[in-house]
């Protein structure tokens, strides 16, 4: 009866030792938030790093490069305060030149922030950006993985929505170069806490073309009575 005792407390043990072992810890690479929170603050760390918990959001903030988790997401609500690069919409990232990574082939990602926003790398190189007030706007075109994805990760804005933080300011419609999603920004009005309209779908929309649409559409309107007479 002692040896079955014995040998059932050594059979727990052997069990919680393999989960102890098979909780591995979790690799990070870049700055990233603590906690998933504005109050968690940010882990600094650029190099590849280890956390024991994994990232809130994961599938939507971060992408996955390797086996490790690279933050997409813009710092700022979380207490970054270096060094800064601003833009606006969605535009690709090389995950592996912003972690200074020497590779044959990049690793290229996407950020779907509506609007202005910022993060710590600048514009990736052979990637085609216009800067227009100290503001970058990716003028290439979207290729074909960045809109089957859109539709799950621009769910960014909804997670950023209840946070009150400082975004670039912009003044001016986007250059005519720029492909992505035009949120409304008033003009000559800083763009802290505008209203961020989250769509999947990106659309251009600039005021001269809706005036110049509802002329043309009255327009054919009064003709078509005109005729009826």
């Amino acid at each position: 009866m002692a040896r079955m005792d014995l040998m059932g407390w050594a059979l727990l043990l052997a069990l919680a030792g393999a989960g102890v072992s098979e909780a591995k810890p979790v690799k990070y690479a870049g700055p990233h938030p603590r906690t998933g929170q504005p109050e968690g603050g940010l882990c600094h760390i650029q190099a590849v790093h280890v956390h024991a918990a994994s990232p809130v959001h994961a599938p939507v903030l971060y992408r996955q490069h390797g086996d490790v988790y690279f933050f997409i997401g813009d710092p700022t609500p979380f207490g970054y305060d270096g060094p800064r690069h601003s833009y606006y919409g969605h535009h690709p990232v090389v995950i592996n030149v912003v972690l200074g990574e020497d590779s044959r082939e990049d690793d290229v990602a996407y950020c779907y922030h509506d609007g202005p926003h910022s993060h710590y790398y600048p514009p990736p190189p052979r990637h085609d950006f216009e800067e227009q007030e100290d503001v970058y706007y990716y003028t290439d075109e979207y290729p074909e993985v960045y809109t089957r994805d859109r539709a799950r990760l621009v769910q960014v804005n909804i997670i950023y929505r209840p946070w009150h933080y400082a975004r670039p300011v912009v003044t001016r419609a986007p250059p005519r170069g720029y492909h992505g999603p035009v949120v409304q920004v008033n003009v000559n009005v800083p763009a802290v806490g505008v209203e961020v309209n989250v769509n999947p779908a990106p659309a251009r929309y600039e005021e001269h073309d809706r005036h110049r649409h509802m002329k043309h559409k009255h327009k054919h309107k009064h003709k078509k009575f005109k005729d009826r007479d």
